[in-house]
């Protein structure tokens, strides 16, 4: 694998926890709990597997406060 290639896996591995949290956040804000509630546990599973781990967490907080803060 070369190297532009494995840069652009890792980006996309760590835009996973951020864009699920996202949309857990958007979720929560229309009032659709449920949903909101699983891809917020979707969103830590996989921000746990993104090394490091604290990074993969991290994102998936951040991108959950963005769709949740969002007017």
């Amino acid at each position: 694998m070369t190297p532009a290639a494995a840069t652009l896996a890792l980006l996309a591995i760590w835009l996973i926890p951020g864009l699920l949290g996202l949309l857990a956040g958007t979720a929560f804000l229309l009032g659709r709990t449920r949903v909101g509630v699983g891809l917020l546990l979707a969103a830590l599973f996989f921000g746990l597997l993104v090394r490091p781990m604290p990074l993969g967490v991290a994102l998936a907080g951040v991108g959950f406060l963005l769709g949740y803060l969002r007017r």
